[in-house]
């Protein structure tokens, strides 16, 4: 998952293929919550070549290359053929099944769907290329029409180089890729010799680069979503030492403005608000959630360590405050307490929400086509899709939250002078509670009832004027709210 998959899945095919030199690239950084900054930090690529990219990406492919399965055949065999060919069999037609490389090949009534590097034995072929119209596929009744020539040229090629199938992109896994040389205009910059050699392609070439007050307003945006201030501007104007460009682009990144910018786009994907979502959409409190993930962005935060916290954060044994304050993330779907709605079906769209929400943000995934009936597209079972679901139905946090600020469970955070002083006394606790249990509880009648090793159950303790509730072991998702 990447900390804003619009901004690099937005790169469409023309540059699918330099995808694996992104991944090292990364890969060379560590686990990198900050992922895309290595795409979105490299020189900019000239304007005009953003005006490019849907031209690029339409490119036909040319008799000297390989077809591609992913890139090419998919998205013709998926527009026109796998709504009756594909994964559902309630809807499958005529017993063939063109979605895997197995059921192409599978003979039925003495034809085979594709025979590899023989198109004229393929039916597949012999339908798309038909001039019968009981015959031809797409057929007559269909919404789709016939498919255009270089389609056919495309399809009839890739059979005769095998008809190779491939997983769809985000099953498959990424190796190395040779980069190709400058070409195009481009420079030492490996992303813009990907995009050069499909300019050069089509006689083309990079623009010269912009102006410096262009490249500094447009990585400032980028990373921040603020312009530049007159102060930074004239300070990059006046830097031409080498290495200027990537002095702002470190400047940046730890600006504060940078995290912010970043937890926007993730806090959308993951349904966050300050308020309940239905019936009265009273205001909840969940900024502290909010300000965890400005903060994991800011610290670089690995992202394995992003992902569980979230999910998770209050199973860690020994959860930190913040752990807990991440394990909110589990709390940001839509609630209500309307009278007319009935617990159960609450509940089930709950459960559903987070499913969904989860499903897509880490995998990418519209899992919640399973929620009634297996994927027509994606290798997910109905059951599978409720199998996830039992992982949120240990949630402790009620069906009905009353449309309160507060629903429980929740969590109280100290503010920056209380916290040094609870720091201290939860230092110096296990001390003290080992020694009372060796002298016996009967001297010190205010400690909690809890049982000797069992620190961790639900209670709470008197911090001089103050209360904070201690955390349970069970399954729980906290809200935070300062006190």
């Amino acid at each position: 998952m990447l900390s804003d998959p619009r901004r690099v899945f937005g790169l469409q095919r023309c540059v699918a293929r330099s995808a694996p030199i992104f991944a090292q690239e990364l890969q060379r950084g560590g686990r990198d919550l900050r992922l895309n900054h290595a795409i979105r930090t490299s020189r900019p690529a000239p304007l005009p070549v953003v005006f490019l990219l849907t031209r690029l990406c339409s490119v036909q492919v040319t008799a000297a290359e390989a077809v591609s399965y992913n890139e090419d055949i998919r998205p013709i065999l998926s527009d026109n053929c796998f709504l009756c060919h594909g994964r559902d069999e309630k809807n499958r037609q005529g017993h063939r099944r063109l979605d895997t490389a197995e059921g192409a090949a599978e003979e039925h009534e003495n034809f085979r769907g594709i025979v590899s590097g023989n198109p004229s034995d393929s039916e597949v072929w012999q339908r798309i290329t038909s001039t019968d119209e009981a015959e031809r596929m797409p057929p007559a009744n269909s919404p789709k029409p016939p498919l255009k020539a270089e389609q056919r040229e495309l399809i009839k090629r890739w059979i005769e180089q095998g008809a190779e199938y491939q997983n769809h992109w985000s099953y498959e896994s990424l190796g190395p890729v040779a980069v190709p040389p400058p070409s195009g205009g481009a420079g030492d910059s490996t992303i813009d010799r990907f995009i050069g050699e499909k300019l050069a392609a089509q006689q083309l070439a990079l623009a010269k680069e912009a102006p410096r007050e262009i490249l500094l307003r447009r990585v400032t945006l980028d990373l921040t979503g603020l312009p530049p201030t007159t102060r930074e501007i004239d300070a990059f104007l006046a830097d031409r030492k080498p290495g200027a460009y990537e002095r702002v682009v470190e400047r940046l990144l730890r600006s504060p403005h940078d995290g912010e910018h970043i937890a926007r786009g993730w806090l959308d994907a993951v349904r966050y608000a300050d308020t309940h979502g239905m019936h009265l959409d009273s205001e909840r409190t969940l900024w502290p959630y909010r300000d965890w993930v400005v903060r994991a962005f800011n610290e670089n935060k690995p992202f394995d360590r992003f992902t569980v916290e979230q999910l998770a954060g209050d199973l860690l044994q020994n959860p930190t405050l913040n752990q807990l304050i991440a394990s909110g993330y589990n709390r940001a779907n839509i609630s209500t307490s309307e009278g007319g709605a009935i617990a159960a079906e609450a509940e089930a769209r709950n459960t559903s929400d987070r499913v969904d929400t989860t499903a897509e943000v880490w995998l990418g995934l519209t899992a919640n086509c399973a929620s009634c009936h297996d994927h027509k597209f994606d290798p997910l079972k109905q059951k599978e899709y409720y199998s996830l679901g039992a992982f949120f139905k240990g949630l402790a946090d009620p069906v009905w939250d009353g449309n309160v600020r507060l629903p429980g469970p929740r969590v109280l955070l100290a503010n920056t002078e209380q916290q040094p002083r609870l720091d201290v006394i939860a230092s110096e606790l296990p001390r003290l509670e080992k020694a009372l249990h060796t002298r016996g509880d009967d001297r010190l009648p205010f400690i909690s009832a809890a049982a000797p090793n069992d620190a961790n159950r639900v209670g709470k303790h008197r911090l001089g004027d103050e209360e904070r509730t201690c955390v349970s072991p069970f399954r729980t998702v906290f809200r935070a709210v300062k006190i």
